[in-house]
């Protein structure tokens, strides 16, 4: 047996959420200021999903915020229907083909069926949908079950200060680009996802606060130990989901410091940290980059 299949790696801990333990009403997290020849890119890690009342725009990130002319997130879902949102992820999260989920995972059915059977899950709701769309979204359900919902997280209370602000907004890249990222998975590390989300569900407030504490504090140590850790015996997955990413979001940034406009940047907070990340690739690019 492989080191890989030894010890299930977190896939869902570095992409899907760092959670706000309830109690802790709001957060600090680090704000990196870059500057261009006329104007400033302010980065902030984000957290995606958190409780109610869990997250409020104060302090340095405050300043960031009211200095920003435009707020730019990974996706500019502000900018879409509801229709066109549900359009968009449907055409990832149901294979081409007609195959559902049991089908897809082939040999693999049996293991699932057990996972789920022994986090008490029932999948039924989750038949027609590829393996990665169900783990995620067992995930976030277990979340929801908690009292964690996008809704509360950072994107959306940002987005919904912009709008009221009339502040403009953009996105790095498109709904479907960043689901494109997923569904391109190959059907071994969907298997891995699905059976990491069923896996966690029972303790998954446990497994990610040492993340948010980390995040609050602006600690990067713990985050860059997660990443090296997590993805070590997968780092084409981690290429893919995260510092390819960071390459083609610097190229973006750097164009948005040739403008006038100042602005807030706001991705997830993994992909702020360490020598592969946004801001140190920029740093690299000759930008001067302060954190605050």
């Amino acid at each position: 047996m492989t080191s890989a299949q030894n010890r299930r790696p977190r896939f869902l801990l570095a992409l899907a959420v760092l959670l706000l333990p309830p109690g802790i009403a709001s957060a600090d997290p680090t704000v990196w200021a870059v500057s261009g020849k006329n104007n400033t890119v302010y980065l902030l890690g984000s957290v995606h999903l958190l409780p109610e009342g869990g997250f409020a725009i104060e302090g340095e990130l405050e300043r960031a915020y009211r200095d920003a002319e435009r707020v730019c997130l990974e996706v500019n879902i502000g900018a879409m229907d509801p229709a066109t949102t549900l359009s968009i992820t449907l055409a990832r999260a149901v294979d081409p083909e007609g195959r559902g989920l049991y089908d897809l995972l082939g040999s693999s059915a049996a293991r699932v069926r057990e996972a789920a059977e022994f986090a008490g899950i029932d999948l039924a709701q989750f038949e027609p949908f590829e393996p990665w769309f169900v783990g995620i979204s067992v995930s976030v359900m277990a979340l929801q079950q908690r009292g964690y919902d996008a809704e509360h997280g950072v994107e959306q209370i940002i987005e919904q200060a912009a709008k009221q602000d009339g502040k403009l907004g953009c996105g790095l890249e498109t709904l479907d680009e960043q689901l494109a990222l997923l569904d391109s998975m190959p059907a071994e590390e969907q298997l891995e996802v699905l059976l990491q989300s069923l896996e966690e569900t029972k303790d998954i407030e446990q497994e990610m606060k040492g993340l948010f504490d980390a995040w609050q504090d602006g600690d990067d140590e713990p985050l860059i130990r997660q990443l090296d850790e997590e993805f070590a015996d997968y780092p084409d997955l981690a290429e893919r989901l995260i510092y390819a990413r960071n390459e083609r979001w610097a190229d973006q940034v750097a164009k948005l410091l040739e403008q006038s406009d100042d602005v807030l940047v706001v991705v997830g907070a993994l992909h702020l940290v360490g020598e592969q990340g946004l801001p140190a690739k920029l740093k690299r690019r000759g930008f001067r980059i302060e954190h605050h």
